[in-house]
């Protein structure tokens, strides 16, 4: 009898890019590296808050989550990723300098979580990147003429680790401090 791999699941609060941008960040991936284990296209993001792994789908960890961020006020900035940062095993495109609004996302996200009880994944630290691919190589950083959105929306996002599959589980729109309503 074959051992059935474990799935874990990981929740995550994430910024997309829109569709039109995130084909555009999937062909300069491709072209940096056509060979490597790239992220699908429908996943792309940067993930602002991420918890611990769970062995079961966790239910009321998602409801109490999706409570939480109906309260994040935040309001709209533009995001440009400018950044090639080439790792020990990955590839991402980041920021070249602080955004106040990221910044200001990122505190709220924080503080819904942990009104939520969640527990951030241990050794996290926030760090805005968005992943291209996976692939031993040699360190590398660069400026390039970047990839930029404005960002109107958060989503939560659970990902069933070890099946290539993200659940959208809610997305709220950026609009400041009016009241939000779940799309």
């Amino acid at each position: 009898m074959e051992a059935r791999a474990v799935t874990l699941y990981r929740p995550f609060f994430a910024l997309r890019p829109p569709p039109q941008v995130a084909r555009q960040i999937d062909h300069f991936a491709r072209t940096l590296d056509p060979a490597a284990d790239h992220i699908l296209t429908a996943h792309q993001h940067v993930t602002i808050g991420i918890t611990t792994d769970a062995p079961v789908y966790p239910y009321e960890l998602v409801k109490a989550l999706r409570r939480a961020a109906a309260g994040i006020c935040a309001a709209p900035f533009d995001l440009m990723l400018d950044r090639l940062s080439i790792g020990g095993r990955s590839a991402a495109l980041r920021p070249s300098g602080a955004i106040s609004g990221l910044s200001a996302l990122r505190q709220e996200v924080d503080r819904a979580m942990r009104a939520a009880g969640a527990l951030p994944r241990p050794g996290w630290t926030f760090s805005p990147h968005q992943t291209l691919f996976y692939r031993h190589s040699r360190p590398e950083q660069r400026t390039i003429s970047g990839f930029g959105w404005r960002v109107e929306e958060l989503a939560l996002i659970c990902s069933h680790v070890g099946q290539t599959r993200h659940e959208v589980i809610g997305r709220w729109p950026l609009i400041g401090d009016r009241q939000y309503r779940l799309l």
